[in-house]
């Protein structure tokens, strides 16, 4: 079978059969080795097929197969490289002439006649740097590509350019018994949900730039969840089932509403950052229901019209949205700007944080007379760690009545060993912190401040009172 080229190289014969490659004597005399030095020998070509596979696996697969001409002992290496790696037309003069290339290779590594050939790593399709995917057949063969890969590949990366629409696997269910991880950049998807259980192997799936669009995640083997820098709806929430996740990270979680979360048991770790254009957010400044229909943060808050699909899942008003899914959690950092709600709404139906032994917050939790801290100060019953990272500048810090009800002056953990404080500056903030961490029974001893106080570098502190000494 000929394989179309870049436009800077000939076409060439890829054979099909396979050669025997005569076997290389493990022990030869160091006089022999010399002479073969000394006489050019191709030595590369001896090496063992696993390691010719681990320099080959970086390389795009146009590349890989160059190799065949080498010589006679690479005719048929390019077959079981386990990775491939696909990379945009750049070079090949058209973008037909590339195609035709993904569609002959993967037909012959993912079906037809080299289908029962070496199983596949991963498969990665990099399409960020052309506009490759600009044009809606591309985008037809790239689905067409992904479920002929997706088939064969325990790992599956695709990288698009960020807001194009459409783009593979906007309306995509994926089948496969072999996928374990699943990378998507820069992808849209529309669906209505996104449905992994036709994937029982999947434990990771990684969205980075992506618009999530969505009302259902759902899978009943992924353990580990990972959102970076992605869009959602301002009107509706993405109702997450996922009964075996152990690691959720939402970082930089953009435009839209933070998730609705189902119940996480096994959650062990939950990173949340939510961005500075979440919707989440009351125009009158509170933390419960403001009322007004001109608020969109509170008027869609619980929306769900009566349990219409078209709007997603419908959700409980007397329950929590977030903030009960995370209590199973040992390790939690939860970042936020300090007008976002969803948090503090959350605390009037959270329940004990049964297992959390280190939390990160920052200044969020410092509005309403520090409400949220106090909260998690008397509902952590085995906190070891608490961390504060205040922002460079105080926030307008919300001075609306907090949602929970502190129990009494009862104490924090027991467990409690470590506080520690990181601002730029000592400032206000910090001086209200100590004051709520001593009146709750956590000794200045405890607390450690640490302030980049200049350029020159970072500066500790340790309290002994409520003065602060260096």
């Amino acid at each position: 079978r000929c394989f179309p080229l870049p436009s800077r190289s000939r076409s060439f014969p890829v054979l099909a059969e396979r050669r025997r490659t005569p076997p290389v004597r493990q022990n030869a005399a160091p006089e022999r080795e010399a002479s073969s030095m000394a006489s050019g020998v191709d030595r590369i070509s001896a090496l063992p097929e696993d390691v010719l596979h681990s320099v080959l696996r970086f390389l795009p697969a146009q590349e890989v197969l160059r190799t065949c001409v080498l010589a006679r002992r690479w005719r048929a290496v390019w077959r079981s490289v386990p990775t491939l790696l696909f990379t945009g037309p750049e070079g090949w003069g058209s973008a037909e002439r590339f195609a035709e290339f993904v569609d002959n290779l993967l037909h012959l590594r993912c079906g037809g006649d080299g289908g029962a050939g070496a199983p596949l790593d991963s498969c990665e399709f990099n399409f960020v740097d052309d506009d490759f995917m600009l044009s809606p057949a591309n985008q037809r063969r790239a689905t067409n590509w992904i479920w002929k890969a997706v088939h064969r590949v325990r790992v599956l990366r695709l990288h698009v350019v960020h807001e194009q629409e459409p783009s593979p696997l906007s309306d995509l269910h994926l089948v496969s018994q072999h996928l374990t991880k699943l990378h998507l950049d820069g992808v849209s998807v529309n669906d209505s949900i996104l449905d992994f259980s036709g994937c029982p192997a999947l434990v990771e799936l990684t969205m980075e730039y992506c618009d999530v669009f969505v009302k259902h995640l759902l899978s009943p083997s992924l353990k580990r969840l990972r959102f970076a820098s992605c869009d959602s709806s301002e009107y509706t929430r993405i109702l997450i089932s996922l009964p075996s996740l152990v690691s959720l990270e939402l970082i930089e979680w953009q435009r839209g509403r933070a998730p609705l979360l189902g119940s996480l048991p096994w959650l062990a770790r939950a990173v949340v950052e939510l961005g500075d254009d979440a919707a989440d957010r009351c125009s009158k400044g509170r933390f419960d229901d403001c009322g007004a229909y001109i608020c969109h943060g509170c008027r869609y808050y619980y929306h769900h019209h009566h349990g219409d699909p078209e709007y997603g899942p419908g959700y409980d008003r007397n329950d929590s949205i977030f903030l009960k899914g995370l209590s199973e959690a040992t390790d939690l950092e939860l970042s936020a700007e300090s007008d976002v709600i969803v948090f503090n709404r959350d605390l009037k139906w959270c329940p004990t944080f049964t297992k959390l032994k280190t939390l990160l917050l920052n200044d969020w939790c410092l509005a309403a007379d520090h409400n949220a801290l106090i909260y998690f100060l008397q509902h952590s019953p085995v906190l070891e760690k608490l961390t504060f990272q205040l922002s460079k500048a105080p926030p307008n810090v919300m001075k609306t009545e907090g949602i929970y009800k502190p129990l009494g002056q009862s104490v924090a953990s027991n467990c409690l060993k470590l506080v520690e404080i990181r601002c730029a500056e000592i400032d206000s903030r910090v001086y209200k912190i100590l004051k709520t961490l001593t009146t709750y029974g956590i000794s200045l001893e405890k607390i450690n401040i640490t302030s980049r106080i200049s350029r020159s570098g970072c500066f500790s502190f340790v309290c002994t009172s409520l003065k602060l000494e260096v």
